[in-house]
């Protein structure tokens, strides 16, 4: 493992072979120094400046270029913070925070929280410990996925170790996706697991009571076994296949349910087996670009560089997409067995988490799967695991500014060529996939390439991974082969229901109407034809409250926020197509704005160095064509 010293000050000593490439690239720690100085002491003095800048052999100036930069550098006296990502504005969440000031609350925003089908999402600086019991008795299952908690899990088994006796056991799970019903309290009964949900826990009493007069089945939120419920008989899982299931960070019962069972056979198998099972596979990058998984891993293997790295890209910061938090919660050993298969792929030493802040039980669940994989001898001498936590930037998402992130920079976006999988991490070859991606790979390794990629369409194989939330009725998480139209995913999994609009794929992708969904194939291709992107598989539905003008605006801040600086297009761009949007459709409509914002949009899509940019006009420009009424009627073409 590549490592360095942290000396008494909290600053870092570089070893030559990880700052090898430059010197003034201090690496992840600078970001986490200046978090803790910064919450604990303030903005730091001139002189502290300095100091840091000597301990973490960096500059002065690139220390306040990094303070400048991130969220999370700045003083924040917040005593709550609201989400106004799209699945919680979709839900109210700007009232929310309205009555919260009013409340006498410091109210500080943030994008995603990525508890999307639980929204609004309203953050307080407090830490969620689930609570568990084992025993010989009862056996019960309740998730503690984030959301799950968000929803009454944890009061509902504090209830429930009130209400039985000390032999009972409560195993806390992932969750299963099915979020309409949560919580759901999974009962054995008989050797089958029988679903109850969704349960408060004011209703643990009578429930507790069903099950043991053998009543169950009567019970008002009676589910029936939970192999058998429609909403997860009907899927095919590959990626979920053991959330909800056990302990998470049970190691050995994971093992049983398959956990490192692919990893084994790529170690028999060898590298190219490994990209012979990804290709039939068809597995493509799940993080939005769709970038065909064994091409890249091929092309970091072929470098000959000694040391590459394997970056997992947990930094999931478009609304309305938490499957990522969900698996690292939920089937953390997914991505750890999936980072070791890339490892031994390409011939990495190193792998790293780049995970958002806002996902701490992630963080907790994931570093105790590490821990035991490392005590289990899975990771240690030959690859290991560093979480890194993000420091509050949406650009930092984009491959190439996560890596700068992780060395200690800016999260500024990168020229290409060349790539990471030639010089990406200090400058060495580097596979950067969002978690799903990885887990996809593990799950393709244990049932084989064939298998999943004999289902799905032509081009795009194998199962995509739908979260639903926002202004829907049936919030749900599910795998499901791609084919079929977008309106057949929600009629078998959800409800179109009193919904107006869809967008899809994050803030980026683009809006639809919801009668369109029937003629729009569920694929990468599918929505690429509808001028729209699956980009990481999140359908943000907005019932008879939307509002188009003020969603566009509200993009358009968003991306004027978060924009880098690095390329002009989208640095002044965003500005400026924010200022045309602002007159459009008003009194102060100038003549030539509609021209203007057009060749705007040209100028940003063609020109710009990342997707930020060159996908920022794509929801204004999806909207502004189907509610032309909202921006000026017929004079909007």
């Amino acid at each position: 493992m590549l490592s360095r010293e942290l000396d008494s000050q909290c600053g870092v000593v570089m070893s030559d072979e990880y700052s090898g490439w430059d010197p003034g690239r201090p690496g992840h720690d600078l970001l986490d120094i200046l978090k803790d100085e910064i919450r604990t002491k303030g903005q730091p003095s001139a002189e502290r400046v300095r100091e840091i800048a000597n301990l973490t052999g960096t500059t002065a100036a690139k220390v306040r270029g990094v303070i400048g930069y991130y969220t999370e550098l700045k003083p924040d006296n917040s005593t709550v913070r609201v989400c106004m990502g799209e699945s919680c504005r979709a839900r109210g969440s700007e009232l929310v925070a309205e009555f919260l000031a009013k409340e006498g609350d410091t109210v500080g925003i943030l994008h995603c929280a990525g508890l999307c089908t639980s929204g609004p999402a309203v953050l307080r600086d407090e830490t969620v410990v689930p609570m568990g019991s084992t025993g010989t008795g009862l056996q019960l299952f309740v998730s503690m996925d984030s959301i799950s908690q968000k929803l009454g899990s944890e009061e509902v088994v504090q209830s429930l170790i009130q209400e039985l006796d000390e032999n009972v056991s409560i195993t806390r799970t992932g969750s299963r996706g099915l979020f309409h019903l949560e919580p759901m309290v999974e009962v054995d009964i008989d050797g089958t697991r029988h679903a109850f949900g969704p349960i408060q826990s004011g209703d643990v009493s009578s429930l507790v009571s069903a099950i043991t007069n053998g009543s169950a089945s009567e019970h008002p939120a009676a589910l029936g076994p939970i192999d058998s419920l429609p909403g997860l008989s009907s899927q095919t899982r590959f990626a979920l296949a053991r959330m909800g299931i056990g302990n998470p960070l049970d190691l050995e019962a994971q093992q049983g349910l398959g956990a490192y069972s692919g990893l084994n056979k790529a170690r028999d198998g060898g590298a190219e087996l490994v990209l012979q099972e990804l290709e039939a596979a068809g597995l493509r990058g799940r993080g939005g670009a769709g970038f065909p998984t064994h091409f890249k891993w091929k092309s970091a293997m072929e470098q000959g560089d000694p040391v590459k790295h394997v970056v997992a890209n947990a930094d999931e910061g478009d609304a309305g997409t938490f499957i990522d938090r969900m698996l690292m919660e939920g089937d953390p050993h997914s991505l750890i067995e999936g980072m070791l298969i890339c490892a031994e792929t390409i011939g990495a030493s190193q792998g790293w988490v780049y995970l958002r802040s806002e996902y701490p039980q992630a963080k907790r669940i994931l570093q105790s799967a590490i821990d035991s994989a490392r005590e289990a001898g899975i990771l240690g001498e030959n690859f290991d695991i560093t979480i890194a936590l993000g420091a509050g930037s949406y650009v930092c998402g984009e491959e190439t500014a996560l890596l700068e992130s992780l060395e200690g920079r800016r999260g500024e976006v990168r020229a290409r060529p060349p790539y990471p999988t030639e010089q990406g991490l200090f400058g060495h070859p580097t596979i950067v996939n969002n978690v799903l991606t990885f887990s996809m790979a593990a799950a393709i390794m244990r049932e084989g390439g064939s298998v999943v990629g004999s289902i799905g369409t032509e081009r795009s194989k194998g199962t995509v991974v739908a979260q639903i939330s926002g202004d829907v009725g049936i919030p749900t998480c599910v795998e499901v082969p791609f084919g079929g139209s977008v309106a057949d995913l929600f009629r078998d999994h959800s409800s179109l229901d009193e919904v107006v609009a869809v967008q899809v794929g994050g803030p980026l992708g683009g809006v639809f109407a919801a009668e369109e969904l029937e003629n729009i194939e569920l694929s990468f291709e599918g929505l690429s034809a509808a001028d729209g992107l699956l980009g990481h598989g999140g359908f943000v539905c907005y019932g008879n409250k939307f509002n188009p003008r003020s969603e566009v605006l509200g993009w358009m801040r968003f991306f004027r926020d978060e924009s880098c600086g690095k390329c002009t297009p989208c640095r002044i761009g965003t500005q400026r197509a924010l200022e045309l949007l602002q007159r459009i459709g008003t009194d102060s409509e100038k003549e030539g704005d509609r021209t203007l914002l057009a060749d705007l949009d040209e100028v940003m899509t063609e020109t710009s160095l990342c997707a930020l940019g060159g996908l920022a006009m794509n929801p204004v420009r999806s909207t502004m064509k189907r509610w032309p009424a909202s921006f000026g009627g017929e004079n909007n073409e």
